[in-house]
């Protein structure tokens, strides 16, 4: 957001659940903090136990994901990210140059967030703040009450655990050049001073106060609703301007429904409650202006899916919106099922099917399939000659049958050890279906174990590419 225009510009929101932002002085791209999964799910041990899918990203690059739940984060000054792996109640500190290697620290021996809804263990530690050889550190509390812990950096040794009297919740610590330490209680939509335990400054609404950041002549504090988890990915989100000195409102910006604010940082001038260096590519982040970027590559797509079309003539879309690569292949991306197929030709002739395949083998999901579909719009009623990966090298096929309530699979029509890629052929008549694959003869099926194989050719397929030359 320009704090002057009040123009808000939305960079990106492909990568699930942002929350940390930092950068390294001098550093052309942010380095952010993603959960990877969907909040809601984190309500037991079991939730947390399949959480640690949480990873940081650099700019195009990401770490391996093994942080839970992970929070705020630090470009610290030994050039390693201090992160806050919330879920394993753990402060985490990684080398993005070493793949792998990281330093971790427990204020207690609790290992877990929470165990249940009723059993919450952890300290749900959410802030970090770097100065003068000290880590400051946050911990929400829960029922329990929040604390502010100093270690030493970069050794991480505990210095000092100091309970704030009264208060849980707390999100943020900044400490002043004067040795003043602030923080947002955040249930009660408030700045308090950590020593003093005193609200230096209430919004007086109902408001979910989180996200801090300090320059010279402002403060600024992040705004959420007052609403259940489950509506925080739409809520309203708000940004107080507070003059510094006396912490009156000079501003108020309405962001829009973007969420639960996680986070606030100031990128053109120095931002005192981070690490106080300006972020030097701020032009060309607003570059990447999340709906100019939408409306480019919207148009791209139906330029591409044009000029993709003398290949597909003859096929129609069933369901799913696969997307035209410049390549002249579609893809259905992970967890977004396409078919396409044949428009109907008489029963009985000779039918013929050509296309190519890939497979992405990291999605859980992929597949690519032959079908003969017989539906009428829904993911019903066919036979599918099924490919998926088996391993990080190889696939294989099954064929499975939709009967109009339920698939079942035909255990002894099995195909391993196909690659991941290849050209398929399929022939079909009222005598059987024949499916070759790079030239060479797969499988023949009679017509009798096919109860669809009057229906259309097609191609159901996700996490994966197709193509097929122009006729």
């Amino acid at each position: 957001m320009d704090l002057h225009t009040r123009k808000v510009t939305p960079i990106e929101n492909e990568r699930p659940e942002y929350y940390g932002v930092s950068w390294f002085p001098g550093g052309k791209d942010l380095v952010l903090s993603h959960s990877g999964l969907d909040n809601l799910t984190l309500t037991d041990i079991q939730g947390y136990a399949n959480s640690e899918v949480g990873y940081l990203s650099h700019g195009a690059h990401s770490t391996q994901p093994f942080l839970s739940q992970p929070h705020q984060i630090l470009c610290a000054s030994d050039g390693r990210v201090v992160c806050t792996n919330t879920g394993r109640n753990a402060i985490s500190v990684i080398d993005l140059n070493k793949p792998g290697h990281f330093q971790e620290k427990r204020l207690t021996s609790v290992r877990w967030d929470r165990l249940s809804l009723e059993e919450i263990t952890g300290d749900h530690l959410n802030s970090v703040f770097e100065k003068d050889g000290r880590l400051y550190v946050i911990a929400h509390g829960h029922h329990n009450g929040s604390v502010l812990a100093v270690l030493t950096y970069p050794e991480l040794e505990v210095v000092s655990l100091d309970p704030v009297e009264q208060r849980t919740g707390l999100h943020n610590i900044w400490v002043s050049d004067e040795g003043q330490k602030i923080a947002c209680h955040s249930s009660i939509g408030s700045l308090v001073d950590l020593d003093s335990n005193e609200v230096l400054w209430q919004a007086g609404s109902p408001i979910y106060a989180r996200g801090l950041a300090v320059s010279s002549d402002v403060m600024l504090v992040g705004e959420s609703q007052m609403t259940g988890r489950e509506s925080r990915r739409s809520s309203m989100s708000g940004l107080w301007v507070l003059e510094r000195s006396t912490l009156k409102p000079l501003d108020y910006l309405s962001l829009g429904p973007y969420g639960a604010v996680n986070e606030v940082r100031l990128l053109n001038v120095k931002d005192f409650a981070h690490h106080g260096h300006v972020f030097s590519s701020v032009c060309e982040l607003l570059e990447k202006d999340l709906y100019a970027r939408n409306s480019q590559e919207r148009l791209a797509s139906f330029h591409r899916h044009r000029k993709s079309q003398d290949a597909w003539k003859g096929w129609e879309l069933v369901f799913g919106a696969p997307v035209p690569l410049e390549s002249g292949e579609r893809e259905a991306k992970p967890g977004q099922l396409c078919l396409l197929k044949q428009r109907e030709v008489a029963a009985g002739a000779e039918r013929r099917m050509s296309f190519s395949y890939s497979m992405d083998q990291s999605s859980l999901d992929a597949h690519v399939a032959v079908v003969i579909y017989k539906g009428i719009g829904d993911d019903t009623d066919m036979n599918a000659l099924l490919i998926q990966p088996a391993s990080a090298t190889e696939a294989r096929l099954v064929l499975w049958t939709q009967d109009g309530t339920q698939w079942a699979p035909e255990s002894d029509i099995v195909v391993p050890g196909l690659p991941l890629s290849g050209d398929l052929n399929v022939v079909a008549n009222d005598r059987g279906l024949e499916i070759y694959l790079n030239t060479k003869l797969l499988l023949s099926i009679e017509a009798d174990r096919l109860p669809y194989l009057s229906g259309s050719l097609g191609v159901r397929w996700i996490g994966s590419t197709i193509s097929r030359s122009a006729e």
